[in-house]
């Protein structure tokens, strides 16, 4: 945490009453959400500051200094209340207060904490000036003798954002400006103030741009020079040798750090970016920054600072977190992407870089049309459902996409690809319902190793899903880990299987060669050469015809960086992936050529509707947007209280009755029926054969009874093993078994 000269106060309390509508937007927002702490950005310390305008020019001195002290100990207090953003051919002094949206709350949150942050944020949301504005707060209240670094793509570029700092800190009221000092004898003391450097003259914090390196020895040289403790890289995607000059600078950087550290003051990397071209060095070694490093989560406001350092700690890739949102996120809608094509001339590569914040990976031969490829992004929701934290310090986050099914008849089918060693790759998990073949949930990581892979679909299966197919990819001995590990566990019962012929024994018997085979269990899915084109067959069929299912971002994503190799094989593009692709198909594998799934796993395969059925149907970016007519427009702020009031009313219970509630309510019918069928001798005979259910258990239950709902309990005593092991072997407690063939745990509260 930052410590500053002035030792903070015992009381807190919080400004509910300011006048910065964002900020109270931003509480409302994160309540609805369901996160506790909702409300630390509107601390005070002071109370007798609530209702008093710091930029009052009526101002008394004491006031003054009491604005001053909140200040120096509270960075909120100062860009909720004070900070002005300073607009073109505005009056000096004059600008827009800070407007706080969810990326930027988590930039100013990870500012706090010292932690290295990568930023994507869409174009006009503010990244650069929401980071000078901590810059700014340090430099001028912050512990004396800090250093600051600024670098960007050119040298120009870093001496403009020096230039915006001293235009934001112009904007302060006159006696928060702290620009001038004096000596003893009333003579005004001199430091540095240039387009490049800037000194503060009391507390001489200092900040120093770098110019953009031209060869790599200039690159290496300016890594070596970077010994400050404070680091920012602007356009880190776009500039030259950003992988040299990174490396030589973290030596100097780690001796910074942990002189800072042991000082109390502030430290840590910021990158900021727009999204950079995947064909260039520069661009590579920035996406390869990025994936490395730990999604930042909202819910992670409710974590501890030391459930934090752990969660940071448990990715052996990188100490940086990833702070991502869509223009959707932080508030904007239709209008302003409307707007964005209209300036950006309906650049669609652009307004995909710097819009909707896509890293491209360039490819020139992908196997999917752009049409296809838009409109399957069209359907795919901005932000998952919900979480789930899993891992031993949460640092795994199983994203949800859709509703799990109700219906036992169709358990959900997980596909898992598992990471083969190499640092560009990822395990992946894909969990699709049997019933429609849409995504429900997704799961990517790059830095998992096998035992904590297993671990996730062990708690998965066992706490939300206890009816689930899991289907492993066995790709050499790193799937095969895995399997070995949940082969072992009580999930055995889960996992896809197929029979197989092995050869135990072989012998000559003087004419010819004789083989001597046992049918054996082998379980997950070989990835050979024929179910390899079956896939990919598979996979051209999904987007020709299903491209309303989807759903995950990160599916869209990665089919829109796949190839045809000159050997005619898809796969991903250079410096891109698939893990998660393949994760996919492992889960409808299962479902297009699994055998005997009606035995063996319940699952009564039926007829699925194409997206052509669905009535949302979407048109690619072009077709939405082609015929808008170009001019240079300006963005209008867009009114964040409408999203927090839609995030309000998707709290609220509704008056009618939604497509969930439907279903349940269908599924309740069907229930019902059945109760009756096994209520009869005849009936629980057929039910027991068609589902293989134990006849004796269905007698004991219904025999003599009126027909109740035992749905539950059937799963739990057909799936539950006599003794209840985790994937070390040891005894396990019972988790909940209400959740047994599906994720009502997760799923009951959502409309």
């Amino acid at each position: 945490m930052v410590n500053t000269q002035v030792s903070s106060p015992q009381m807190v309390y919080f400004q509910d009453t300011t006048t910065n509508k964002s900020f109270m937007d931003m509480h409302y927002l994160l309540k609805a959400k369901g996160i506790k702490n909702n409300k630390f950005f509107l601390v005070i310390y002071d109370p007798g500051l609530m209702g008093v305008d710091p930029r009052d020019p009526q101002l008394s001195f004491e006031m003054k200094k009491r604005v001053l002290r909140e200040c120096q100990i509270n960075f909120w207090y100062f860009i909720r209340e004070v900070v002005r953003i300073p607009v073109e051919g505005g009056d000096v002094g004059g600008g827009k207060r800070y407007k706080l949206h969810r990326g930027n709350l988590a930039m100013n949150y990870l500012f706090i904490m010292n932690y290295d942050m990568f930023v994507d944020l869409p174009r006009q949301h503010f990244k650069t000036f929401s980071a000078l504005c901590w810059y700014l707060w340090v430099f001028n209240f912050g512990t004396s003798n800090t250093k600051m670094m600024f670098i960007n793509k050119k040298h120009e570029d870093s001496k403009k954002n020096l230039k915006d700092i001293k235009t934001i800190r112009e904007s302060l009221p006159s006696y928060l400006q702290m620009d001038a000092a004096y000596d003893i004898n009333g003579k005004k003391i001199k430091v540095p103030n240039t387009a490049e450097t800037l000194q503060h003259p009391i507390n001489h914090n200092i900040i120093k741009t770098l110019p953009a390196a031209r060869t790599k020895a200039m690159a290496d040289g300016a890594g070596r020079g970077a010994t400050m403790a404070i680091q920012y890289y602007d356009e880190f995607a776009f500039m030259p040798y950003n992988e040299i000059i990174y490396a030589a600078a973290s030596p100097a950087f780690s001796r910074a750090k942990q002189n800072a550290k042991e000082n109390r003051v502030p430290y840590g990397i910021l990158i900021t970016t727009t999204p950079g071209d995947l064909t260039t060095d520069e661009g590579i070694y920035a996406n390869k920054v990025r994936l490395n490093a730990t999604p930042w989560l909202d819910s992670y406001y409710d974590l501890t600072y030391k459930q934090l350092e752990d969660l940071k700690d448990s990715n052996n890739n990188s100490t940086f977190f990833y702070i991502r949102y869509t223009y959707k996120q932080l508030g904007s809608g239709e209008d302003y992407f409307v707007d964005m094509v209209k300036q950006m001339g309906k650049d669609w590569a652009k307004i995909r870089r710097e819009v909707l914040i896509e890293w491209d990976a360039g490819s020139m031969n992908c196997p999917f049309s752009q049409e296809n490829l838009d409109i399957i992004k069209s359907y795919c929701r901005t932000e998952p459902i919900t979480t789930v934290p899993l891992g031993k310090h949460g640092q795994y986050t199983l994203n949800i996409w859709s509703q799990m099914p109700l219906n036992s008849q169709y358990p959900p089918i997980i596909g898992v690809d598992v990471a083969g060693g190499y640092q560009q790759d990822s395990s992946a998990i894909t969990i699709i319902d049997s019933q429609t073949t849409k995504v429900i949930a997704t799961l990517n990581c790059n830095y998992i190793p096998s035992q904590d892979l297993a671990q996730c679909i062990f708690d998965i299966v066992n706490t939300y899903c206890k009816n689930a197919i899991v289907n492993v990819e066995r790709n050499g001995g790193f799937g095969a880990s895995v399997l070995s590990l949940l082969v072992k566990s009580k999930i055995k019962k889960n996992l896809y299987f197929e029979i197989k012929d092995r050869v135990i024994q072989e012998r000559y018997d003087g004419v010819k060669t004789v083989y001597k085979k046992t049918k054996v269990k082998s379980y997950g899915t070989d990835n050979t050469k024929d179910i390899r084109n079956k896939l990919i067959e598979l996979l051209h069929a999904r987007v020709n015809y299903h491209k309303d299912k989807f759903l995950a971002p990160i599916l869209h994503d990665e089919l829109s960086t796949m190839e045809v190799k000159k050997n005619g094989k898809t796969e991903h593009a250079a410096n891109a992936h698939d893990d998660q692709i393949f994760s996919y198909l492992m889960a409808l594998y299962v479902w297009y050529y699994g055998e005997n799934l009606a035995e063996h796993f319940h699952i009564i395969k039926t007829e699925i509707n194409t997206d052509e059925d669905n009535p949302d149907y979407e048109f690619s970016l072009d077709e939405r947007y082609g015929g808008l007519e170009i001019a240079n427009v300006d963005v209008a702020d867009t009114d964040y209280s409408e999203l927090v009031e839609s995030q309000q009313k998707i709290i609220e219970s509704s008056k009618t009755k939604s497509v969930e509630e439907f279903r349940i309510e269908q599924f309740l019918k069907d229930q019902e029926a059945l109760d009756s069928i096994l209520t009869s001798p005849d009936g629980r005979k057929a039910y027991s054969k068609s589902y293989n259910v134990d006849l004796d258990y269905l007698d004991k239950q219904y025999q003599g009874q009126q027909a109740k709902d035992i749905t539950g309990d059937i799963l739990s005593s057909y799936y539950d093993d006599n003794i209840d092991l985790d994937l070390d072997g040891n005894l396990n407690k019972r988790k909940n078994d209400g959740y047994a063939g599906n994720m009502a745990g997760i799923f009951k509260n959502i409309k």
